[in-house]
């Protein structure tokens, strides 16, 4: 019999998993809340489905069945209301909510996509699972509330475990061009603030790499780089002989500060090995 997965949020990163779900093997139940992607969806799942949490006429039955569940939700461009606090709010507590009356008791593994962001502004400092959250940003609260939320599903049938990702690059995604589009250009932010970073694919290695070994509880998900957005961008920007970007020296009000290092070595402990060390290096084909 095989491994039914479901995969609620099927965006950048949940549609790629489900992707690599169904080459797998696995039995792949998707969801979206766009009808205009549902298409596209049933191009990649088994059961695709249109479902928004926090709807009070979601169809969750879908859960009773599954082995694994990936959540991989976020606010989108969609002109209807899709803010922070629906998502992450309302939209996390109902699929907990739904998790949690499943009329199935048949064991569940459970992974939820968060950030790294959640440690704000630790001054550049080295940064764990166990570094308080800063929670003085109103979405770091949010996030950090959702976080909790799902990690209280653990119980003897559900293990639930939370990814905090760096920033997201890859297919689609290119970070380095994006940086390097700049040089010359004075850009609005912190240059001295260190940032976090993954690559798709080990995002995907590490749902795959925590339901397979049934992991509860938080897990950096970053990669090895620990520069600063000025050292990144200098050193992108070299290899093309190209003149440096041009960053402030302070953080203007009101912006989100995210300057930590964050540390993988958790993850790592438990065995997870990184495709992609850094952006710095050559992506496997």
């Amino acid at each position: 019999m095989s491994t039914r997965f479901g995969v609620i949020g099927c965006g950048y990163v949940g549609m790629s998993f489900a992707m690599f779900a169904r080459r797998r093997g696995f039995e792949v139940t998707g969801t979206t809340t766009s009808p205009m992607r549902l298409q596209e969806l049933c191009d990649v799942v088994d059961h695709p489905r249109i479902c928004r949490a926090g709807d009070p006429s979601a169809d969750f039955s879908f859960l009773d069945q599954l082995d694994g569940l990936l959540i991989a939700i976020a606010p989108t461009d969609s002109p209807e209301a899709n803010t922070y606090e629906n998502v992450f709010a309302s939209g996390v507590s109902a699929i907990v909510d739904a998790i949690s009356k499943r009329r199935s008791q048949k064991p569940l593994h459970v992974t939820y996509l968060s950030s790294a962001g959640v440690y704000g502004d630790q001054s550049g400092k080295m940064t764990n699972e166990l570094s308080l959250p800063d929670r003085s940003d109103p979405t770091n609260s949010l996030l950090v509330a959702a976080e909790e939320s799902v990690l209280s599903l653990n119980s003897k049938s559900i293990q639930a475990c939370v990814l905090r990702l760096g920033g997201i690059y890859g297919p689609g995604k290119d970070i380095q061009n994006h940086i390097k589009s700049a040089a010359g250009q004075h850009v609005a932010k912190n240059g001295n603030h260190r940032n976090a970073w993954v690559h798709l694919f080990d995002i995907i290695s590490g749902v795959f790499f925590c339901y397979d070994r049934k992991l509860d509880g938080i897990f950096n998900l970053v990669d090895e780089m620990q520069m600063s957005r000025r050292e990144l961008a200098n050193s992108l920007c070299e290899q093309d002989g190209l003149p440096p970007v041009i960053w402030e020296n302070h953080d203007r009000p009101g912006t989100r500060i995210f300057n930590a290092r964050v540390s993988n070595d958790r993850i790592k402990s438990h065995g997870f090995k990184f495709k992609v060390p850094s952006m710095m290096d050559q992506v496997p084909v």
